[in-house]
């Protein structure tokens, strides 16, 4: 997937990361309506985190903030939110696409129309796919090398010492 946020910044470095991981929930087995709190192999122990809070600095002066959970009390349609905030505007990318900004000094919202279809989950993972296959038969220029995976292990390593420590790593 295309991790955006270091795309449309030419992918700074990561210099800094505060993480904290919380294992309160853990597994449900008591809810009746959602099967995916209760894996059909789980007993009574969980050993992963529920919930994972993060802030991640990076060398341009860009900021990202990071908050995950599986499990959190929270609508279904609320759990994801993809959001990029800069100085001339910003842009909710999940669950709707809207661009904020400013026009004529009136604040403004966008709302493309485009197809939901063309980026449905199924049709993203479909495009990444045939671009990985492109890769390899024509040697195409890969839209996340290997470099990339190498930064974002950084990144992850870092936020669980930081959960670990309590304290800011710097990279």
């Amino acid at each position: 997937m295309i991790d955006l946020g270091r795309f449309l910044m030419d992918k700074p470095k990561a210099v800094s990361v505060y993480g904290i991981t919380f294992n309160k929930l853990g597994t449900r087995l008591n809810l009746k309506e959602y099967s995916r709190y209760s894996p059909v192999d789980a007993d009574s122990y969980c050993d992963v985190e529920d919930s994972c809070l993060a802030m991640i600095r990076f060398d341009n002066g860009a900021m990202l903030t990071v908050e995950v959970s599986f499990s959190d009390h929270i609508p279904e349609n609320e759990k994801l939110s993809l959001q990029v905030h800069g100085t001339k505007a910003g842009a909710m990318l999940e669950p709707n696409f809207e661009i904020y900004g400013e026009m004529d000094d009136y604040l403004i919202t966008t709302k493309p129309s485009y197809s939901a279809d063309e980026n449905s989950f199924q049709s993203n993972f479909i495009r990444e796919i045939k671009h990985f296959v492109d890769c390899l038969k024509n040697g195409t220029e890969c839209m996340n090398p290997p470099e990339d995976g190498v930064e974002m292990m950084k990144i992850l390593d870092a936020i669980y010492e930081s959960a670990r420590t309590g304290h800011e790593v710097r990279l």
